[in-house]
């Protein structure tokens, strides 16, 4: 199976242009160049431009010189495309440098270079360039084709034969008479590999001519009475031959000489009329009447199939089925006369709606429907059973006529007796979605993972009528959460794929393990989803990516690169990749069907070009960057938006090009790769920059980086000058600051004076003040005495508080202790035996008898305090009383949880309610709770 083309459209809505294109051309560094009825369509990778001829005439001659040179030619005008400094394209008109502004030049119809000449061909002419001189040749009727091959210049001239340029001599020399060629219209000269040529005509017919001998004959003719139509252009491409009609697209010619009219490589060509073809590479583009096509032969993917999102595949012997969302779809695997297989799918009828998957089981092949189980009989679905909705069917093991129907709820067992197929009875006990499904090592013991609900391991019977018994993992046994595990086979062993990583399960300990060597190899903080094994290459999908990697590699490395195109466009889950002989796979996606060749990755060169830089000011419009520069671009201050625009010409026009950027002076690392092919920077500051890009395609090719450099000067304040006269300034400040302070001293000296003399009076009144302060003295005594007494009173109730806390944990701790035995028993007997002691044990908590003896201790303690919180808020209930009373007490959450019997959040909570019931911070809290029996010192007496 070999991919077909790829095949990429350009419209109007890409090029903003005249739908009509005559010629091409590409430069050396890979921009492309259209002619067409508005001038110069432009495509440097990421955007086109549009460039006019002075007299707004359309393009139908463009060549590129050895020196780099791009010619055009119009209606009365020759010149070159070039760009200027700020990166915009220019027509340069060279009608005066060659003193051709006086002449009638007409349509330039074609132009070629040839031994250091550029030469355009009209009707009338032949003008032959060398540098600055110009030499014209007259037609005798009118030059109508023209083209180089195999190093010579051949010309037909209408009615006078075919001839060839001499440049030393500047004459034409007679090649092939008319006569030889029923003086048809040429359209081709195509090389042979002998050094002579094949001639290609209007009329579509085939001539050989030997260019020494001068002799031509006619080889075949392409049409007949019953295929009529006109050739417009035609190019080698390989060993064959393309012709491009007026009315068939492309007709191909293989050397063998085999004509094929209607050849499924070029199907999807847009247009019927293909004006003219250009050879690029081991690729072409087809200009059209209304639009472009590259043709891309060594894409190393292409769509097979598109009508449908595709959830499984399958290959059998000469056709291919697909799963879809809209049904089954089948195709024969045709082969062409280039050798590459073509695909027509069809829909399998009364089959409409969602299929999940479809697989050939004991030479029968079942497709797993939401309407049901069928079989497909010479293309015919026949329902199996009644029940609707089945995800696939699963061999079981030592029993070939006997196999598992997996069910949106549950399992059913399906048979093959006599030749057959029957749906027998549903197996109790389990009524969950069964979709991933996979027989362990175990006997009749199987693997059943749920996107959300976690991993089920079933115990079936004998006979297959019931599961009797199955363990349920969610977040436990190992694993980190029940979300997006899936199960499958890996070197025999089976694995678990999960978000963070890969597990295996290990049956002494009963928990999931980690997979060392996968999770070497696979990003244990990426989520893996599927894992497919095929000899020694491994297909993975991660991150909703495609990748592969290979074991036989030291250090095996996941390729993702070639894949991008496939990225967030797989259906979750069900992601079907089905590997092929010599490196080709087919996916399936929400897109559609594609094969890739990874055999087909060729590295070659990129590019990468800076095409604009600009910047906006505030108060101003853009303004565009030299962007050819030998030195540093000096841009002004207080710049807005700086933009930097950029485009990989070398990639391939079909790929996903991406890029990384990095502004050394801001950023210290390269950016991811994005394929936003612009970077925008905001207010930078004054300074050095250097702005680098680089780009890669979808095959990983990376383009050479290129460098930005660039500095932003400061704003006048921030000059030298502006410096200079900030430190006049502030010197000036200094002065005026030193007198301002010596007269402030001087006021603070007739302060002291005043103030010494309130200080004798103050004096007097401070004597009387110590008489006070005995007094106080011999209450405070009084008081501390009485406070100590408080203070013994509240260690004994806080020891007993203690006391509870240290009772309530080492019971909790016993209590989940004896949990945790339970489930390390293994008779039913011996757990049931343990359950009774578990209730007893519980039937002895602390009750709320230990906490009103703790109430009304603390009532001894600290009379009022309940009374007084009460009155702030009378809805406190008597737990959030308690609360108070431990904070109170200076206990922490993990202190006051057991008490309270909730967690340490529900502490938390609890004090949130509280301090909003009192209208009090957290910070406060504590603060608060003692101030309220500071308020009454009557609470110390006892």
């Amino acid at each position: 199976m070999e991919n077909l083309p790829k095949i990429t459209h350009y419209s109007r809505k890409d090029f903003h242009s005249d739908s009509q294109f005559w010629t091409m051309t590409r430069d050396a560094e890979g921009i492309l160049y259209f002619g067409n009825n508005d001038g110069v369509v432009i495509y440097d990778g990421e955007r086109w431009h549009k460039v006019f001829l002075p007299n707004n005439s359309s393009v139908r001659s463009l060549t590129t010189s050895k020196s780099g040179e791009v010619y055009a030619g119009g209606y009365n005008e020759i010149g070159k495309i070039s760009k200027d400094s700020i990166g915009n394209y220019r027509y340069l008109s060279l009608l005066e440098d060659l003193k051709l502004q006086k002449e009638k030049l007409e349509n330039l119809w074609q132009v070629h270079e040839f031994k250091d000449h550029i030469i355009f061909r009209s009707f009338d002419q032949l003008i032959v360039i060398s540098g600055k001189t110009v030499t014209h040749i007259s037609s005798n009727t009118a030059f109508t084709f023209s083209d180089v091959i195999q190093d010579r210049y051949y010309v037909q001239d209408a009615g006078h034969g075919i001839f060839e340029f001499d440049p030393d001599k500047m004459k034409l020399n007679l090649l092939y008479d008319p006569e030889s060629y029923d003086n048809d219209e040429i359209k081709a000269f195509l090389p042979t590999g002998k050094k002579d040529i094949l001639i290609v005509s209007k009329q579509g017919n085939i001539y050989e001519g030997k260019v020494k001998s001068k002799e031509l004959h006619l080889k075949q003719r392409i049409f007949n009475e019953d295929f009529q139509d006109q050739v417009i252009s035609a190019i080698k491409h390989k060993e064959n031959y393309l012709l491009g009609t007026l009315a068939s697209k492309i007709i191909l010619l293989t050397s063998e000489g085999e004509i094929i009219k209607e050849s499924p490589a070029f199907a999807d060509i847009h247009d019927s009329s293909v004006l003219q073809l250009y050879a690029d590479g081991d690729n072409f583009w087809a200009l059209l009447n209304n639009g472009l096509d590259f043709i891309e032969f060594d894409a190393p993917f292409s769509q097979l199939f598109s009508e449908a999102s595709i959830y499984d595949i399958l290959i059998d012997e000469d056709k291919i089925l697909v799963a879809t969302n809209k049904g089954v779809f089948t195709s024969d695997l045709m082969v062409d006369g280039i050798h590459k297989f073509s695909f027509n799918f069809k829909k399998v009828l009364n089959l409409e709606g969602q299929a999940w998957s479809i697989q050939k089981v004991n030479n029968s092949i079942f497709v797993g429907h939401d309407k049901g189980l069928f079989l497909l009989e010479d293309g015919n679905p026949l329902k199996i059973g009644n029940v609707d909705g089945f995800w696939k069917i699963t061999p079981i093991k030592d029993a070939p006529e006997k196999y598992l129907a997996s069910n949106y709820n549950g399992l059913y067992l399906l048979t093959k007796t006599e030749g057959k197929w029957a749906l027998q009875n549903k197996l109790k006990g389990f009524d969950e979605s069964t979709r991933d499904i996979i027989q362990a090592d175990q006997e009749d013991t199987y693997w059943v993972c749920h996107g959300f609900k976690g991993v089920y391991k079933l115990k079936i019977n004998k006979d297959y009528t019931r599961v009797y018994a199955f363990d349920h993992y969610t977040n436990q046994n190992g694993l980190d959460s029940p979300f997006n595990i899936n199960v499958t086979r890996w070197n025999n062993d089976i694995v678990f794929t999960t978000n963070t990583g890969i597990f295996e399960f290990d049956e002494e300990s009963n928990e999931f393990v980690p997979h060392v060597d996968l999770n070497k190899i696979l990003d244990s903080r990426i989520n893996t989803r599927k894992l497919l094994q095929d000899n020694d290459r491994v297909w993975v999908v991660q991150d909703d990516q495609v990748g592969y990697f290979n074991l036989k590699e030291e250090n095996p490395r996941i390729i993702k690169d070639l894949f991008l195109n496939l990225k967030g466009s797989l259906n979750r889950g069900m992601e079907s990749i089905q590997p092929l002989p010599n490196g080709k796979v087919l996916i399936g996606a929400t897109t559609g069907l594609y094969l890739y060749n990874i055999n087909r990755i060729n590295k070659k060169e990129t590019s990468t070009s800076i095409t604009h830089v600009s910047y906006i000011q505030q108060n101003s419009g853009e303004k565009k960057i030299p962007i050819i520069s030998k030195e540093k671009v000096i841009l002004p201050p207080r710049i807005d938006i700086l933009r930097f625009e950029f485009a990989s010409p070398g990639s391939s026009p079909s790929s996903i090009v991406q890029y990384q950027y990095l502004l050394k002076g801001i950023d210290e690392n390269w950016s991811t790769w994005d394929e936003s092919a612009y970077k925008e920077y905001t207010h930078l500051r004054p300074g050095d920059y250097i702005f680098k890009v680089r780009s890669r395609d979808i095959l990983g090719n990376t383009g050479e980086e290129v460098s930005f450099p660039l500095s932003i000067t400061s704003p006048w304040y921030r000059t030298t000058t502006a410096y200079l006269v900030y430190c006049m300034g502030l010197i000036g400040l200094s002065l005026l600051l030193i007198y301002f302070i010596k007269l402030k001293i001087e006021r603070e000296r007739q302060k002291a004076k005043d103030s010494a003399q309130k200080n004798a009076k103050l004096l007097e009144l401070e004597i009387e003040q110590l008489k006070l302060e005995k007094d106080k003295a011999k209450i405070n005594r009084d008081k501390k005495i009485l406070e100590e007494d408080n203070l013994l009173k509240s260690k004994e109730l806080a020891n007993y508080t203690m006391m509870l806390v240290k009772k309530k944990d080492v019971f909790t701790e016993t209590y989940e202790n004896l949990q945790d035995f339970k489930k390390t028993l293994k008779t039913q007997s011996a757990k049931k035996r343990l359950q009774e002691v578990l209730v007893r044990l519980n039937q002895h908590r602390i009750g709320e008898e230990f906490m009103v003896v703790f109430d009304t201790n603390f009532e001894k303690v600290h009379k009022n305090f309940f009374t007084e919180l009460k009155k702030i808020n009378p809805t406190l209930t008597q737990r959030e009383l308690r609360l108070c009373a431990f904070v109170k007490m200076n206990l922490t959450n993990k202190e006051i949880a057991p008490l309270l019997n909730i967690s340490v959040r529900g502490v938390e909570t609890a004090r949130y309610r509280v301090r909003k019931k009192l209208n009090v911070q957290d910070i406060n809290f504590l603060t608060f709770l003692e101030d309220i029996s500071k308020a009454f010192p009557e609470d110390t007496k006892l």
